[in-house]
């Protein structure tokens, strides 16, 4: 397992509101936990134990595996004698429109409405009904371990013992369940980037039911968008045409990847980011250099930017082609939060060299069928970040063939080179979230030497740093440390 600190005990400040329930604790988080004088010490069991992290397992569902379906615990909430009246007919409404998005609909809705008992044979008929429109159909299961949950429970209990103690419920030992999105209970955040990663396109979907995921991967991919949209309220969502460059959508340009590569790539996915979530969720990394005391704060400071971070991502890659404005906004997010994280500051992520060293980095070190379905978006974000430079006028002012020369700084004239320009153009960009008004002479000379039209695949940047921390988990342990 890759830790910052391996075969580290750490100190964490036991809690009154915990005494005598140690063993309870340490089986529901996966902790090794000694009690020591008012304090414990504690590891994951994964780290003493010197074993690969479980957090998110990938079972490949064949035709006699349906039977593990069958130990998915049910969502009791929704099986009401009422419910299943109405989602009986709203599964037959489906089944008669005859669609692929109304089947994606009635995937996800059997997956998550079926009792435990029924769940098996029910998914078997619905494969063996998908296969008739897409036979080279597959079916994984994201068996999520309850240890997940309970870690980030954990953090956050112990954060509230810390800052608010007055706020504890009785009986407030933490259960596995999600707390800030609902990615952690059915692990749908953290595998949607790999399933947009050919956007506008797509090569499967999530469903979602308690300590699991059902992904339906199509064998190919399809449109995920149709054009012109046929919604209403996109005919009032004011346009936009900052974004230029060729378009995928509507079934343009499809992408080629084999459904024997998209499997290898979902699969890859989920074992990183399992690495992922086990250093993040790991309290070794969180503990203070010097006095080697767990700290609750910075540990729950990380779990929410990781979250943040991977759903910046998600919501990137699905607006491709679709929502551009909001598609750019969701991108500086994510940069912004990488930024926070301290895997690169703004300005160095959107430098043209940047990008392009971490693209070669990601070529050489993926496997070729990884490659052939992640990187081709990648190479789309390098190239439109190098064309920013197409945007400042020939004939302007401070335009020479290497950069913007005599930028009217506070001490003299500046000169940029188009690495640099590129990255400080792009930087006031995403300031202007904050008004345009606040600005110096260079900051505004900069700005209207530029056209304002950006090279559409821009936004997709969030994807390939994303991607460099999935490939490379031990970027996190090196920053954590």
């Amino acid at each position: 397992m890759t830790s910052a600190i391996p075969n580290q005990w750490i100190v964490v400040q036991r809690p009154a509101e915990v005494a005598g329930r140690r063993s309870e604790i340490a089986r529901m988080a996966g902790w090794e936990i000694r009690d020591e004088s008012g304090h414990w010490r504690v590891r994951t069991a994964e780290s003493y134990r010197k074993q690969p992290p479980s957090l998110l397992t990938t079972r490949h569902i064949r035709e006699s595996q349906f039977n593990f379906l069958g130990t998915l615990p049910e969502q009791a909430s929704h099986l009401t004698a009422s419910s299943s009246n109405s989602v009986t007919e709203e599964l037959k409404r489906l089944r008669d429109k005859e669609t692929l998005a109304s089947e994606v609909a009635r995937f996800q809705l059997v997956f998550l409405r079926t009792p435990t008992a029924q769940l098996p044979d029910a998914m078997r008929t619905f494969f063996s009904e998908a296969a008739k429109r897409l036979p080279q159909s597959e079916l994984l299961v994201i068996d999520v371990a309850r240890e997940l949950s309970a870690r980030y429970n954990l953090a956050k209990f112990l954060l509230t013992v810390e800052l608010t103690p007055t706020q504890l419920p009785n009986d407030s030992l933490p259960v596995g369940s999600a707390l800030t999105t609902g990615g952690i209970f059915a692990a749908e955040l953290f595998t949607a980037p790999a399933l947009l990663a050919l956007a506008p396109y797509v090569v499967g979907v999530p469903a979602s039911r308690a300590r699991g995921a059902a992904v339906w991967l199509f064998g190919r991919p399809v449109a995920g968008l149709t054009f012109p949209t046929d919604q209403l309220i996109d005919t009032v969502r004011p346009t936009t045409d900052r974004l230029d460059g060729p378009r995928q959508r509507g079934g343009k340009n499809p992408p080629t990847a084999t459904a024997e590569q998209t499997m290898a790539f979902f699969t890859w996915w989920t074992t990183q980011v399992n690495k992922v979530l086990s250093l993040a969720t790991d309290p070794v990394n969180f503990a203070d250099r010097a006095s080697n005391v767990y700290c609750p704060v910075k540990h729950w400071q990380y779990l929410a930017s990781i979250e943040r971070l991977f759903r910046d991502v998600a919501e990137t890659l699905a607006d491709t082609e679709y929502h551009e404005t909001a598609q750019l906004r969701a991108a500086y997010d994510a940069l912004d939060t990488l930024d926070g994280m301290h895997h690169g500051a703004f300005d160095e992520l959107v430098t043209p060299s940047r990008a392009a060293r971490t693209l070669q980095k990601l070529r050489q070190d993926l496997p070729r069928d990884i490659s052939e379905v992640a990187l081709p978006i990648c190479q789309r974000a390098v190239d439109a970040l190098d064309k920013v430079k197409d945007g400042f006028t020939p004939t302007g002012t401070y335009y020479t063939p290497t950069g913007l020369a005599g930028l009217p700084g506070k001490k003299g004239p500046m000169d940029k080179t188009w690495d640099q320009a590129t990255s400080l153009y792009l930087r006031r960009d995403r300031n202007s979230a904050h008004s345009f008004l606040k600005m110096d002479e260079w900051e505004k000379a900069l700005l209207l030497s530029h056209n304002g039209t950006l090279p559409r695949g821009i936004a997709e940047l969030a994807f390939l740093y994303l991607l460099d921390l999935v490939a490379h988990p031990d970027k996190i342990a090196t920053k954590l440390r």
